[in-house]
């Protein structure tokens, strides 16, 4: 008989981390995805500069979940969020000062916040599917749709504000956002509490148990390695979408529309727009299979990502086709920047959610919070690496070269996990006959 995966059957705290997760995306991506236009408008910084430090702010932020997640494993995971979210808001605190030392004293602030505040969230929000296994990809994706309301909130609001009030008011509305994120999630765990400590205790009992990793779990734990180091190339390309893109739009794309010139944010908040409309999609879609036992590996629907990240920066190379090789402005229709958004929308929902849960099912318990921090190192180092990449887009005379670089980095990976998908899903699966240390511990 086909389990029931209606909406209705998720566990009721996906809604609470869903809304605390949205406010922190609200203040953290609301900072990040308009970094380079402040760098560059306010600080008139070279673009080559403002992409860099970009890349250096998100790819520090990506990498301390690995810090964050071993502390959290080792010690609280309530505390590790609410302190992680209140440190995020002192961070936008002191962008809104508008001093410069205080701007870089709350990039570091903030990229600290992150690295505390998500790697415990999502271990909780794993800990809730625990008996639901086959609404886990359905959550995931309801949860990753949801919070990007709250980037598409942060890039449409504070774009226009920083346009028609002023940055530090902007980052100020962020910090505000980021402390009443913390109601819901301390209210959680308030009524909550027999369940959480119980789920605590249960933490604590595999980082002391002494049993040791069984093949079953060397084998996963090898998996999500792969998957991670994968990761890379989709986060790398993912990355010009609010680097070499936001400058694409502010150099090269007509703002105007009825004689009114849009606010780049605004048209930067598309992507998380489709996020939105793509979510509760893809959760029926991923639910209508998996009645009928036909919902694609994790292998094939990544696979799936990286083409339509092919895709969209194909679509760039068509938008580039009419600019003169040095030009420094011209005026491109935005339908093509918005297509591309649209096409990286699809990649990130068919990659993101469906790694995140993967990570929280095949992670042995005792490595959950590390497992989900070097997910985020992967993409740290991603996100360094294409603000560095981003930084050629003034070096290269053809924009289009430089956006068919990123064609190619999306289509490696694609090819491997065409070649040896199979093989990855087939190792994931757990045989009748084997047992793990996480079976010792109820889940």
């Amino acid at each position: 008989m086909p389990k029931d995966t209606s909406l209705s059957q998720h566990p009721k705290g996906l809604w609470v981390l869903a809304l605390t997760e949205l406010c922190e995306r609200f203040a953290f991506w609301g900072v990040g995805n308009l970094l380079v236009l402040y760098l560059i408008e306010y600080y008139q910084f070279s673009n080559v500069k403002a992409t860099h430090i970009y890349g250096i702010f998100t790819g520090c932020a990506a990498f301390l979940p690995l810090v964050g997640g071993w502390v959290a494993d080792r010690w609280n995971y309530r505390m590790s969020i609410l302190i992680g979210a209140l440190v995020n808001a002192i961070g936008c605190f002191c962008l809104a000062s508008g001093l410069l030392s205080m701007f870089y004293l709350g990039l570091v602030i903030i990229a600290a916040g992150f690295g505390l505040f998500t790697p415990s969230l999502l271990v909780v929000l794993g800990h809730l599917y625990r008996d639901k296994e086959h609404l886990r990809q359905a959550g995931f994706s309801i949860y990753y749709g949801s919070i990007n309301i709250g980037v598409f909130l942060a890039m449409f609001s504070l774009g226009i504000i920083a346009k028609e009030v002023s940055w530090h008011v902007a980052f100020l509305v962020a910090a505000i956002v980021q402390i009443l994120g913390i109601l819901p999630i301390a209210w959680y765990f308030h009524y909550h509490k027999k369940d959480y400590q119980a789920f605590q205790t249960m933490q604590k009992q595999s980082r002391t148990d002494k049993i040791p990793l069984t093949k079953p779990d060397r084998r996963r734990i090898f998996i999500v390695i792969i998957f991670c180091l994968l990761s890379i190339f989709f986060w790398t390309t993912y990355n010009q979408a609010f680097s070499s893109m936001s400058i694409f739009v502010h150099d090269f794309m007509n703002k105007q529309v009825g004689g009114y010139e849009i606010p780049e944010g605004v048209f930067l908040s598309s992507e998380s727009f489709f996020l939105i409309l793509l979510a509760p999609l893809l959760a029926s879609i991923y639910s209508w299979l998996q009645k009928r036992h036909k919902d694609p590996s994790v292998s094939t629907k990544t696979i799936l990502s990286f083409l339509f990240m092919a895709a969209a920066f194909s679509l760039m190379m068509i938008a580039c086709k009419n600019i003169a090789p040095g030009a420094k402005t011209a005026s491109i229709s935005s339908s093509y920047i918005i297509g591309a958004y649209f096409l990286i929308a699809i990649g990130e929902m068919l990659l993101a959610p469906i790694g995140l849960s993967m990570v929280s099912l095949l992670a042995p318990r005792k490595f959950t919070g590390l497992l989900m921090g070097f997910w985020y190192v992967c993409v740290g180092f991603a996100f360094y690496l294409g603000g560095v990449l981003a930084g050629f887009m003034e070096r290269e005379e053809k924009l289009s070269h430089f956006f068919a670089l990123f064609i190619i980095i999306a289509s490696i990976p694609a090819l491997f996990l065409t070649l040896f998908g199979k093989k990855l899903t087939h190792m994931s699966r757990r045989d009748a006959h084997e047992t793990d240390s996480t079976q010792h511990i109820p889940r």
